[in-house]
């Protein structure tokens, strides 16, 4: 189980990035010329920079931070984990602060409220903490906390992927976005990652408490 976990989860990750990813490139694409694919092209391409740099940063984020989950590669290849990690962390805070920008900046669609708005940049706050947090534990060296926070980072940057599933079974469901039902999709996306990342981090603790209570029978009392 350990050794398929070093392709099943980078495997997953990639697999939740693929929507995101796929849309960001084929609005570059638009965007130097190419065929019109996307619609609200008029609109979002208002802030070619911040949309570019929110693009690049999420896609770096999504695919490079997969592969820093398995845990074979973090234990045989920590030179390379170190390295990706310097990547990574900064495409995040910069997929971040872009979208942030996007948010706060950008005309906004029919289907969007002041109620997601809100959501969004609560988000935003709480995935820059986790990253910010992330990095300042691997710094002092505290590798089980750094774990935790990069876990919750960016499980809250992959919101995207997850919110294609959220509003697909909207729209299936129910039809067309309303703005109550649109910010309620995004924020359904955001807190099922949150809630899974949770469960990884405290399913993880688990078994390190035990091993730590077995190898010390003695530290309840001390």
């Amino acid at each position: 189980m350990k050794s398929s976990s070093n392709w099943l989860i980078p495997a997953g990750l990639l697999a939740l990035t693929f929507v995101p990813v796929v849309a960001g490139a084929l609005r570059l694409s638009e965007m130097a010329g190419g065929a019109t694919v996307l619609p609200d092209g008029d609109r979002v391409t208002q802030s070619p920079v911040a949309l570019v740099a929110h693009i690049v940063g999420v896609t770096v984020f999504g695919v490079l931070g997969a592969f820093q989950f398995a845990p074979g590669v973090r234990r045989r290849f920590r030179r390379w984990h170190r390295i990706a990690g310097r990547i990574v962390a900064p495409a995040g805070l910069i997929a971040a602060v872009s979208g942030l920008w996007l948010t706060l900046f950008l005309p906004a669609t029919a289907a969007d409220s002041t109620a997601l708005v809100v959501i969004r940049v609560v988000v935003v706050v709480a995935m820059v903490v986790s990253l910010v947090l992330g990095v300042a534990a691997a710094m002092r060296r505290d590798f089980t906390t750094h774990r935790a926070w990069m876990i919750r980072g960016y499980a809250i940057g992959m919101g995207a992927g997850t919110q294609f599933f959220t509003q697909a079974a909207w729209l299936v469901a129910a039809g067309p976005f309303t703005p109550a039902s649109r910010a309620g999709t995004m924020a359904a996306a955001w807190l099922i990652n949150v809630l899974v990342a949770e469960w990884l981090i405290r399913r993880r603790a688990v078994p390190a408490r035990q091993y730590r209570s077995a190898s010390n029978p003695l530290g309840s009392i001390r």
